[in-house]
């Protein structure tokens, strides 16, 4: 999927999840896989669509979307590629977006698909409906408070979950109730697992 095909519609219209302050609409299918991404990521707290000014000038403020991390709060500019700029022009947008709070956080298609990440965060969302029961959330969290970070495998051995434990990981990681090491290394039994 690269070229035109990452600008193109998302099915759905709208991104939510727990970060999510309201729903943020989806303008292609690289913002969506940019939101994907920002929700399971643990430096990132919430998720705004705000007005927020304008990169490209006029109008002067727009709706945008907003990630507050633990570092600051960051204006999301997802494209194709990141457009040609001075060091004079990145000093002019630092400070438009300092009088509002923000930093600028510029993705483009090959940062966004960037391997394992890409391929860990499409997975861990395509069981983002997997059913949890009751009975195997209270195990997994019990294990996760005794026990602190894990493996998937460690955890399995520890809860003894009746449920697909690689499919339960990816369902409450995206429920905002544990965190998976992605960035590494391809989703497996040995990813790690943090409970919040």
């Amino acid at each position: 999927m690269h070229g035109n095909q990452s600008l193109r519609k998302a099915a759905s219209t709208t991104f939510s999840g727990p970060k999510c302050k309201v729903a943020i609409p989806i303008e292609s299918l690289l913002l969506r896989d940019a939101l994907q991404e920002a929700s399971l990521d643990a430096q990132v707290r919430a998720l705004h669509y705000r007005k927020a000014p304008n990169l490209y000038g006029t109008p002067p403020t727009l709706m945008s979307v907003v990630l507050q991390r633990i570092d600051g709060d960051f204006l999301l500019a997802v494209c194709e590629r990141r457009p040609q700029r001075s060091a004079a022009d990145y000093e002019r947008l630092g400070e438009m977006l300092a009088s509002d709070g923000l930093r600028l956080l510029e993705r483009d298609a090959d940062d966004i698909r960037r391997e394992p990440i890409y391929s860990n965060v499409r997975e861990v969302w395509s069981n983002a409906r997997f059913h949890v029961s009751i009975r195997d959330r209270l195990k997994i969290g019990a294990a996760l408070a005794e026990d602190g970070p894990q493996t998937i495998l460690e955890l399995e051995e520890r809860a003894r979950p009746c449920c697909d434990i690689i499919a339960a990981m990816c369902a409450l990681a995206c429920e905002g109730l544990v965190e998976i090491d992605l960035r590494d290394a391809p989703l497996s039994p040995r990813s790690v697992v943090r409970g919040f």
